[in-house]
């Protein structure tokens, strides 16, 4: 036998839920009841449902309490800009229609910075260590509430951002010259 339940999406939930019913020639209804019956499943073998969890995360903590490796380290770090900027770019190819509205500048931006290395980053990881496809779910639920927000906050920008190579400001190169003087 089998039961009737009505559930509510918030919009970027449902908006994945259809893609990826698309993508598997399903109605998005059937794969909700899968995903809900898999969940259901899940928790009650792992009891789960004894200890709430909020969304699945990845020990990305650094030794010795440094700061997580999507926050530039404490004093700057030309290498760990550059290897950001590589990450934001690969971020953009991959996901170009949902970062379109980027402005150009977001660099000046902290919250925008933190907010892009920490979604390069945990796509990254996610590529690296494929932990579940609910963890791939939630990323694109966060990437599509990230482009509606920044939709929302780029009315009447005229100018996005173009990838290409960083700007001086974001990457400056290290003085050498200054470098060798302090020896």
């Amino acid at each position: 036998m089998s039961q009737r339940r009505q559930i509510v999406l918030p919009d970027p939930v449902d908006q994945s839920l259809r893609e990826l019913a698309a993508a598997a020639d399903t109605p998005p209804s059937t794969l909700a009841a899968q995903f809900v019956q898999a969940g259901i499943v899940d928790a009650v073998s792992s009891r789960k449902h004894l200890r709430p969890q909020s969304t699945p995360t990845f020990d990305l903590e650094t030794p010795g309490g440094e700061r997580p490796i999507w926050l530039e380290p404490y004093g700057g770090s030309h290498e760990w800009r550059v290897r950001m900027w590589g990450e934001i770019l690969a971020l953009h190819a991959r996901y170009p229609a949902e970062l379109d509205a980027l402005k150009d500048k977001w660099w000046e931006s902290e919250a925008t910075v933190e907010i892009l290395c920490a979604l390069a980053t945990w796509r990254s990881e996610i590529d690296e260590h494929g932990p579940s496809p609910r963890e791939e779910i939630i990323f694109h639920n966060q990437l599509t509430e990230y482009a509606q927000q920044l939709r929302q906050r780029s009315g009447g920008v005229t100018k996005t951002w173009q990838p290409g190579a960083p700007p001086r400001q974001w990457a400056p190169r290290p003085n050498r010259y200054r470098s060798q003087m302090a020896v």
